[in-house]
């Protein structure tokens, strides 16, 4: 990584810190802790390494990646009151450990945090951009709860991930660009890429959701089944495999652990991985291919890095 990117980084976990501390006296507790929970800080890096590739003011720079990472955990915390979640990264989520009414408020808080981080900046584009991203998430979280437990087709998977997952990535890189004065070009080139690389990445994360290891996770093997969530290898799986068995997990509220499962085991038992690695792994090769548009920098590189490692990752 770009020593400056590094650096930048490193500022935006001290600003995240100033987030949590500066809520009010009851938020300051849960926000800190989501905010330090250990995510990969993959969204404000992304922004920076964007930026990076022309020139940009670094006090703006800085303001956008904590703004990033604050909207990605505040949806984190709303996601996880939705879902019911009572761990995540391996500690117990906000919703559990202090209840609905100081989750929703921590969430709240965050959100209304990050536009007051992009006020500040003073662009324009960049709020827009953030607001736009915000509404998907919104609109792709109900999509998604409304659909738990129904079998969707692709196309309606692929729209719940490029609002939910893949907003953020996209948005990522569009402010990033946007600050580092780069050319409309490759502006929207930055756009295809953060979009093809949120889209592998949840993909990465349903492959891992039936293959992945519990203590690498931010939850249990099969959660997303469990959930009624219909991921891209469980869509493959109903097509050719045992419909009946993985229908049962889908559609019970609370399945048995025999029957867990065997859900699995019945995704497993058909290509349904193999053919989700290999879109996530069509989408990586299209991420890259927009990058040709870039100018041949570190970051670029850092770019392309960041992309090829995204499908089999292990965390």
């Amino acid at each position: 990584m770009p020593e400056s990117a590094f650096e930048a980084v490193e500022e935006v976990e001290e600003r995240l810190v100033e987030v949590g501390k500066r809520a009010p006296a009851p938020l300051v507790e849960p926000s800190l802790e989501a905010l330090m929970s250990g995510g990969k800080r993959l969204r404000p890096l992304l922004l920076v390494l964007c930026a990076g590739m022309g020139v940009s003011d670094r006090e703006s720079l800085l303001k956008a990646a904590t703004a990033i990472e604050v909207l990605h955990t505040a949806t984190l915390i709303h996601d996880d009151i939705v879902d019911g979640a009572e761990s995540r990264r391996g500690v117990p989520t906000a919703v559990a450990k202090y209840g609905r009414e100081i989750a929703v408020a921590t969430g709240d808080y965050l959100f209304a945090e990050t536009f007051s981080e992009l006020a500040e900046i003073g662009d324009a584009r960049i709020v827009r951009s953030f607001a736009e991203a915000s509404e998907g998430l919104a609109s792709g979280e109900l999509e998604q709860y409304r659909s738990n437990g129904v079998v969707v087709d692709v196309e309606e998977y692929l729209e719940h991930i490029k609002l939910k997952t893949a907003g953020l990535f996209k948005v990522a890189c569009v402010a990033g660009g946007t600050l580092g004065r780069l050319t409309i070009r490759q502006v929207d080139a930055l756009a295809t890429y953060g979009q093809a690389l949120g889209i592998a990445f949840q993909m990465s994360d349903d492959i891992m959701d039936l293959v992945g290891k519990p203590s690498l996770m931010g939850k249990g093997i099969g959660a997303d089944l469990i959930e009624g969530t219909v991921t891209l290898p469980v869509i493959f799986a109903l097509r050719e495999g045992d419909e009946k068995t993985i229908r049962r997990v889908l559609e019970d509220p609370e399945p048995s652990p025999e029957s867990i499962e065997a859900g699995i085991e019945a995704v497993l038992a058909t290509d349904a991985i193999v053919k989700t690695e290999a879109w996530a792994n069509g989408e990586i090769d299209a991420a890259i291919a927009d990058l040709d548009f870039l100018p041949d920098c570190p970051e670029r590189e850092f770019l392309e890095m960041v992309a090829s490692e995204v499908v089999g990752r292990e965390v």
